[in-house]
């Protein structure tokens, strides 16, 4: 178990004794923020300045927010919150609904999560066929070559463990967008996951990142300030799971690859808008950056990335298991 994850175990145990669930457990601001003194409260935790983040702290867990500032860490796994940190009189405080469908989710799992046992996990390699996806700047390797190899290593290591596995794809064809979640919801799946490479014009870029649903009302991550991005999607209904799956899979991938971190995002993408159960999406690293390309054409990495996808996975199955007791 990712050393992150162990300390939310123990820390749900503590928790639990002196901790109602989070329905009652909001923050009363008239403005649709939480104090972080509140937050505080809530988790037995000290608080603190450092630099221009605020630290809250205990035996067992450390968040850590930038003030005026979207980033947050829960462990040391960087989290992009809708809002900015911001400051009201004497006080930080971030917006409810980060709180709510972000942090608090995932400090405890137990609250928010269904107590049904996960069955079946849908694997979803993207592009394929005449679709390569991103194409690496030197090896000139595909994309959809990449995470195909990767999820077929998933589908082993979580075979592995006797959970059922689905794919979209299992060669090189290419499934709609569309096609993709409905094959999702045809087979009944619980958790869906979809694999992919990252790339951008500056060939620095580098790490990974993990994308799951923007909230409705919020901008997504990546928005560029394009109309009628704030809708709610038929995967909103999901919010809590969806982080949660997010956060175990980002931590998992970031620990197996040892790239660095570029966080746990909102993104109002095809394959998670429409996915029928939780749902994140992965970027295993930049094929656009030479070293990362080099990494993402040998066997060992592609290894270590499907390790940390199919350990976030499990983590996932074990903290449902956590809630139900």
């Amino acid at each position: 178990m990712h050393p992150f994850t162990r300390k939310l175990f123990l820390y749900h145990v503590v928790l639990l004794a002196g901790c109602s669930s989070t329905k009652n457990a909001e923050a009363k601001s008239p403005t649709g923020t939480v104090s972080l003194h509140y937050v505080a409260r809530l988790y037995t935790m000290r608080i603190s300045m450092s630099g221009k983040n605020v630290v809250l702290k205990n035996k067992y867990n450390t968040v850590e927010i930038e003030t005026n500032s979207r980033r947050a860490w829960i462990n040391g796994i960087m989290v992009w919150l809708h809002h900015p940190c911001r400051q009201y009189g004497k006080e930080w405080a971030i917006r409810e609904v980060d709180f709510k469908q972000g942090i608090d989710c995932i400090m405890r799992s137990y609250a928010y999560l269904d107590k049904r046992t996960p069955k079946m996990v849908v694997l979803d390699p993207g592009h394929g066929g005449s679709d390569p996806g991103a194409t690496g700047s030197r090896k000139k390797i595909d994309e959809k070559q990449v995470v195909l190899s990767i999820a077929m290593r998933v589908k082993a290591h979580l075979e592995a463990k006797k959970i059922l596995v689905r794919m979209t794809r299992s060669s090189d064809t290419y499934p709609s967008l569309p096609a993709r979640t409905d094959h999702a919801y045809k087979v009944g799946a619980d958790l869906f996951v979809s694999i992919h490479c990252n790339a951008a014009g500056d060939s620095s870029a580098s790490g990974v990142e993990t994308f799951v649903m923007t909230v409705a009302g919020a901008d997504s991550s990546n928005h560029y300030g394009q109309p009628g991005d704030k809708f709610e999607m038929k995967n909103n209904r999901f919010d809590a799971a969806n982080a949660v799956l997010g956060f175990s899979v980002h931590g998992n991938l970031v620990k197996h690859t040892k790239r660095s971190d570029r966080g746990l995002r909102r993104a109002r993408l095809a394959v998670l808008k429409n996915a029928p159960c939780p749902a994140a999406l992965v970027e295993c690293g930049f094929l656009s950056n030479p070293d990362e390309e080099a990494l993402l054409a040998s066997s060992n990495y592609r290894e270590a990335a499907a390790r940390g996808i199919s350990s976030g996975i499990l983590g996932y199955f074990t903290l449902v298991k956590r809630a139900r007791k």
